[in-house]
């Protein structure tokens, strides 16, 4: 038994969606200025107030939420964008029709409910970490799985008609019903494609995918626009991953299989006579030259494979030669037809007309290239990147303002923290401090009591009137007169509490009145207060 280890880069060559059974909803999302702007729960957190937050859950209770929903975040979509951690490029077309059709009926059902077109768009498989597309190993290894069952089929008719696509990969595989660990793919091993550590996640676009018939007829067919999140097309070295062979499948006959399978198809869209010219110009002109070229001595050095991976790759590219039987539907009340190739095909398209430019699914090359031909790997490279340098500087542009608007967002975070801290502290140092003066006013005589409670007003008084004093006679003045009449007045004041009283009074009456000069002090009668002679300091 032989092993190998094979590290592996991964180019897109034409937009790829794997499907992972996830959905932008409308409550998850707003697109403004071209971009879907992907909301969690914790962007919305803080980006609503309470009251938002409140309508919306009033809305969510709703009977038919979805139409207001829609209206709740297409109203507020420029301030939430700006909360927003992830950002998708959306073709002009979609875009329309969100501004367009969001939130507003469409129609009614046969039950009198008012419709909603609720935007379907069905993300690409991504890491939830942090929303980065990745290609699941299971994906790759299920269509290297499928080139090589053509491989040991060589083009051959089903033995037995009666024989399924189990039975078939297990005749063909060499192992019997129940004998998986025979199955010499269990030696296969793939990682799933993540983006390289040195590298910024790749851009996904939302865009239709729309089927063309391979013969048009008189009439075009009506057709139902889907909208699909896709890694986008010519990105070099968008992904990496890891390959271990361990069992009789080695790494020269896998890139066999797997060029013999895909090529001709790959080759066969570029030149069909209906499709061809509704491709890409310039992409289909890259295509054509790589193949032609540095791909094709690639291949040939078994340096690398061609892959079509997932959604809407097209039923030649999933089924064998020889025993393909595609089920075709037929005409309203006529039974279904079987096959060898389909009637149409699935392509990517960023106008809803769909008339030209569009882009086939799901083709990528996949890299293991060996030092001696680092030269050509290079050279593809250099060339995709060269098709894709304004998709990837927009993109990079992107990227770069999000991670200024987290940073702001993150430095509001950090001072609210602080203030909030510095609140806390505040009032727990005000909480202290009360709990003291409780404790030092129990501990007080009465008078002591009369006395602290005047001195609390002159203070609180200072901090309202500011630069400002009050007149003669007025509040603070006549209730410094009472309370030095009461000291006078009452036996139960002792000469120590008379002196502070005097102390206080002395100490604030000039601050806060007007006019409040020896004079005027003396006629309040601390000097009898302190029980001897008139102030003259």
């Amino acid at each position: 038994m032989s092993m190998s280890y094979h590290p592996l880069r991964i180019t897109t060559l034409s937009p790829v969606h794997i499907g992972c059974d996830e959905d932008f909803e409308p409550s998850n999302f707003v697109i403004d200025d071209g971009l879907l702007h992907a909301l969690d729960p914790a962007d919305l957190a803080a980006a609503l107030d309470s009251n938002d937050k409140l309508k919306l859950q009033h809305l969510a209770d709703e009977r038919n939420p979805i139409g207001a929903i829609q209206h709740f975040f297409k109203q507020r979509r420029a301030h939430l964008a700006k909360f927003a951690r992830q950002q998708i490029d959306v073709v002009p077309d979609i875009a329309r029709e969100y501004e367009e059709k969001a939130g507003v009926p469409q129609q009614r059902s046969h039950d009198g409910r008012v419709v909603y077109n609720l935007f379907p768009m069905a993300r690409t498989a991504f890491n939830p970490l942090d929303g980065a597309p990745y290609l699941p190993g299971s994906s790759l290894k299920g269509s290297i799985r499928t080139a090589w069952l053509n491989q040991q089929n060589q083009g051959k008719a089903l033995i037995d008609k009666k024989e399924n696509s189990q039975q078939l990969q297990q005749r063909l595989l060499g192992y019997s019903a129940g004998k998986f660990e025979n199955d010499p793919f269990r030696s296969v091993a793939l990682a799933d494609a993540h983006v390289p550590e040195e590298q910024l996640p790749p851009p996904t676009r939302i865009l239709y995918a729309v089927s063309k018939k391979k013969k048009p007829g008189k009439y075009p067919p009506s057709e139902l626009k889907v909208f699909l999140e896709t890694v986008r097309e010519t990105l070099p070295d968008a992904f990496s991953s890891e390959l271990r062979l361990t069992g009789e499948i080695n790494w020269n006959a896998l890139c066999d299989a797997c060029n013999t399978f895909y090529r001709p198809q790959l080759e066969n869209e570029l030149q069909h006579a209906t499709f061809a010219p509704l491709l890409d110009p310039q992409w289909r002109t890259l295509i054509d030259t790589l193949l032609a070229n540095e791909l094709s001595e690639l291949i040939a050095a078994r340096q690398g494979f061609l892959l079509r991976v997932g959604k809407h790759s097209g039923a030649e590219s999933i089924t064998l030669d020889g025993v393909r039987s595609i089920k075709i539907l037929g005409a309203k009340g006529q039974p279904p037809s079987y096959r060898s190739e389909t009637t149409e095909k699935r392509f990517a398209s960023a106008t809803r007309a769909a008339a030209g430019n569009l882009l086939p699914f799901g083709w990528i090359w996949v890299s293991g290239c060996d030092d001696a031909h680092q030269y050509l790997a290079v050279t593809v490279q250099q060339q995709i990147a060269q098709h894709a340098a304004p998709i990837l500087e927009a993109h990079a542009e992107r990227l770069a303002a999000a991670d200024a608007r987290a940073e702001v967002r993150r430095e509001a975070q950090r001072r609210q923290a602080e203030e909030a801290a510095a609140r806390q502290e505040k009032e727990q140092a005000q909480a202290e401090a009360a709990a003291a003066r409780e404790q030092a006013l129990a501990a007080m005589t009465p008078n002591q009591r009369l006395i602290e409670e005047f001195r609390d007003y002159c203070q609180k008084r200072a901090e309202q009137l500011g630069k400002k004093q009050e007149a003669l006679n007025a509040t603070i003045h006549n209730k410094a007169h009472q309370l030095v009449k009461q000291a006078l007045a009452e036996t139960n004041w002792t000469s120590e509490e008379k002196n502070t009283l005097t102390d206080v009074v002395t100490e604030w009456l000039p601050r806060l009145v007007r006019q409040m000069d020896k004079k005027q002090l003396n006629k309040l009668g601390l000097a009898a207060l302190r029980g001897n002679q008139p102030i003259n300091h």
